[in-house]
């Protein structure tokens, strides 16, 4: 069995999906330390053929080792009309808006207490947009030791779901000492390569590393077929 596992970011990169695609389950990492401006809280969109980034504030003073699960949206400083407005005039002239954007909005309206909920939550919404039907979990919910970390954990929840293939996305391989297999589950390793794909978008500039939804509201049903197009798998 294919797996991945990767922390649930904040309208996720474009591979992000494409790694989801590919894998048998898709394993949330949401019980490591959040890392503060990282893309659990952010992600890039074009606005008006720039690259802007678009941000979701969280309560984080006197917080500094909580983790993904613990941290909570800060709405005092989060005015969700105007993050929707924002989307609305990056994307309101894209040929797919109209299909997507009322269960974007809808999500982000429920003002979830919990960032990672909130990210999980769109993470799912965009898979069932997509048609990827795969097993995605939460590694909170696996009863883990809290005191594994780092490699050890991807290995112990390898062996949790019994999986002898991990997939990594490329950027990880010197995190894992460019290995091979995994020690206690003696799952295989292998490199997941997000190449990207130049498609249509608004300005005439292509901007690439968008959020996901750039490719969703500009290419609508193809881009599952973009996705699958544009990566390669990759052995150490």
């Amino acid at each position: 069995m294919k797996i991945a596992i990767s922390q649930p970011t904040f309208f996720p990169w474009q591979g992000y999906f494409a790694l989801i695609d590919f894998v048998d389950e898709f394993v949330f990492l949401d019980n490591v330390q959040f890392d503060k401006r990282s893309w659990q809280q952010r992600n890039y969109i074009n606005l008006n053929g720039t690259i802007h980034l678009i941000t979701i504030p969280v309560i984080s003073k006197n917080k500094f080792t909580q983790k993904i699960t613990e941290v909570e949206i800060d709405y005092s400083n989060f005015k969700i009309s105007k993050f929707l407005k924002t989307i609305e005039l990056a994307y309101k002239k894209s040929k797919y808006f109209d299909l997507y954007f009322d269960n974007i909005k809808k999500i982000i309206n429920n003002e979830y207490k919990f960032l990672s909920q909130l990210n999980i939550d769109i993470i799912e919404c965009i898979c069932e947009f997509l048609n990827i039907r795969k097993k995605l979990t939460r590694a909170s919910f696996l009863n883990l030791d809290s005191s594994i970390s780092k490699i050890n954990l991807l290995d112990f929840i390898c062996k949790k779901k019994n999986s002898n293939e991990y997939i990594s996305t490329i950027g990880s391989a010197d995190y894992l000492k460019n290995t091979d297999k995994l020690f206690h589950s003696k799952a295989n390793i292998y490199y997941f390569q997000y190449n990207g794909a130049i498609y249509q978008q608004q300005g005439t500039i292509f901007i690439p590393n968008l959020s996901i939804i750039d490719l969703l509201f500009n290419k609508g049903p193809e881009s599952i077929k973009i996705l699958r197009k544009s990566f390669s798998i990759v052995k150490n």
